[in-house]
């Protein structure tokens, strides 16, 4: 990304603000202060600022010592969201995080750039949150645009509706693409308690906007399905209204795509960005993911679990995912992925949120070790999550050989406000 694109951004919020009479607000988590109104139409506005500081417990002899560049304040979200729904189905959205545009323009273009922020759009943080339009006229609705790909119950929820800084490392992009520019339908049947889900998808991700498509022509397919019961179930991870029946959702999802570059193309120069941090993002050849999920909520506690499994194929046995292995130990295939658990409990009377969340990841099963995390947060709830504070320490149990970690916990408390 680079600063045009950030200019491009303020001018199309201007240009959305400047047409609000012709617009409505679609239900979202977020409260809107305020709303623009004609016969036809509803435009709203809404938003998130906050910011955090960090602690991290640097390991002795790991290379880092006298280096604490992590240990101090850090903005989290600058965020403005833009909503809109007309009265004859049509259906937009913009939302926009000028922090991690300003971020992006003005730091280093390396996908292993080792400072705390990278310039490109990373899955957790991107500058273009949504950009898309929508008809809801059908049975069928179809979007189209950028936005959040249906996948992974905990990458399509948000992680400032709970007492954690961000998602699991499962969910917050760093085995697939949380988001990108493509065409996504959706139907709802049994009283919505059945929701579905079929897409078709750049498969550049985050970085669609810096790259565009890529040599290969080919695009990224997922598809999912949803029950829920006894009704349909929302996308918070936190059951704040204490649901007195007991309620659950399950949700199986899977993707697919094959990126294999013609020849004079390679993705390690052309889209360097879009690798993600795994180097699992976009491969050179064939990749699947597929897993599902389970949440369910019963007076202020819930439960969440979720896997995900990728596997990939890529095309040279020189590509870097088989760690130099012979084509006799690896056969052609990186397997990766892990699962998440969490348990939850709003103790409504206190206004406080615990949440406990265990994570079990392997980036590559060609290399020897998988990673254990342990996620320990609590929130006090001022006005629900539209203002709130929030204490999150994070304790890696165990750690990946390929990946390993210079910290030995680490502990962020802040504050968020949601307009």
């Amino acid at each position: 990304m680079n600063k045009p694109l950030l200019l491009s951004a303020a001018a199309l919020c201007l240009a959305s603000a400047t047409f609000a009479q012709y617009s409505e607000f679609r239900n979202s988590d977020a409260p809107s202060q305020f709303t623009l109104n004609s016969d036809n139409n509803t435009l709203s506005f809404a938003g998130r600022i906050s910011a955090f500081y960090e602690w991290r417990d640097i390991k002795t002899g790991a290379g880092t010592t006298n280096d604490y560049r992590h240990n101090g304040f850090w903005p989290k979200d600058v965020d403005m969201d833009i909503l809109g729904k007309t009265t004859s189905k049509w259906v937009y959205e913009v939302h926009i995080s000028y922090l991690d545009l300003a971020t992006a323009a003005t730091t280093g273009n390396n996908v292993n750039d080792t400072t705390f922020r990278s310039n490109t759009a990373t899955p957790d943080a991107p500058g273009i949150k949504a950009a898309y339009v929508e008809y809801d006229g059908f049975k069928i609705h179809i979007k189209l645009g950028y936005d959040k790909i249906p996948f992974s119950m905990w990458s399509m929820s948000d992680a400032y509706n709970t007492p954690f800084w961000e998602h699991p490392d499962l969910g917050k992009g760093d085995f697939f693409n949380r988001r990108d520019l493509g065409i996504t339908l959706n139907t709802h049947l049994w009283n919505n308690r059945i929701n579905l889900y079929a897409g078709a998808y750049s498969g550049v991700g985050e970085e669609v906007f810096e790259y565009g498509n890529d040599a290969s022509g080919t695009l990224e397919y997922v598809g999912r399905a949803e029950f829920s019961y006894p009704s349909k179930s929302n996308y918070k991870i936190i059951d704040m209204d204490g649901e007195q029946t007991p309620t659950f959702r399950i949700g199986i999802n899977g993707r697919y795509t094959d990126k294999a570059q013609p020849a004079g193309h390679s993705i390690y120069t052309d889209v360097p960005d879009a690798l993600g941090a795994n180097y699992l993002n976009f491969v050179d050849g064939y990749k699947t993911v597929y897993g599902g999920d389970f949440i369910a909520k019963y007076k202020g506690i819930s439960v969440t679990f979720e896997t995900e499994h990728v596997v990939a194929k890529p095309v040279s046995q020189l590509d870097p995912l088989y760690n130099g292995t012979p084509e006799s130990k690896n056969k052609g295939v990186i397997n990766a992925g892990g699962f998440t658990a969490g348990i939850n409990y709003n103790w409504k009377p206190k206004k406080s949120v615990f949440s406990v969340n265990f994570e079990d990841l392997n980036v590559n099963d060609l290399v020897y070790g998988s990673e254990e995390l342990l996620h320990v947060g609590y929130a006090y709830t001022v006005n629900r999550f539209n203002s709130v504070a929030k204490i999150e320490w994070i304790k890696p149990l165990q750690e990946d050989a390929s990946a390993p970690l210079k910290y030995a916990s680490e502990l962020r408390i802040g504050y968020q406000i949601v307009f």
